[in-house]
């Protein structure tokens, strides 16, 4: 199931993008990290990544413009999003779902939490 999976990590904080990464490779999910909106766009043209967990708060273009851009955009709107944040509240989870990610993970990220939502937004996939 895993190894249909191709996401994209859009993810400014070293140690938080290398947490991620190291769980993705654990459970061999290939996996791709990028640090800026910019960076990720780019990708996502030419790769046309499975799925995205996006930083919330990223320099420059922040992900919630991230998130808004690929959903205006019909090539890329249907791709799975994760919203991940430090800046977490009850308030953010809900403005993220609104916003039109699929799932949310607070940081610090915790292993098994992401793998469970990895696996409640791409499963339907397999």
């Amino acid at each position: 199931m895993w190894s249909q999976w191709n996401l994209l990590v859009v993810e400014d904080e070293v140690d938080s993008a290398d947490v991620m990464a190291r769980v993705l490779r654990f459970h061999h999910i290939r996996h791709t990290v990028t640090n800026s909106a910019e960076e990720a766009l780019a990708f996502v043209e030419r790769e046309r990544p499975t799925g995205l967990i996006i930083d919330l708060a990223l320099p420059g273009m922040d992900g919630w413009a991230l998130l808004e851009h690929l959903r205006a955009n019909p090539d890329t709107a249907h791709i799975p999003a994760v919203a991940s944040t430090a800046f977490h509240s009850i308030s953010v989870a809900n403005e993220a779902m609104q916003a039109g990610f699929n799932a949310y993970l607070p940081k610090p990220i915790e292993a098994l939490h992401l793998v469970e939502e990895l696996e409640k937004v791409f499963t339907p996939m397999a």
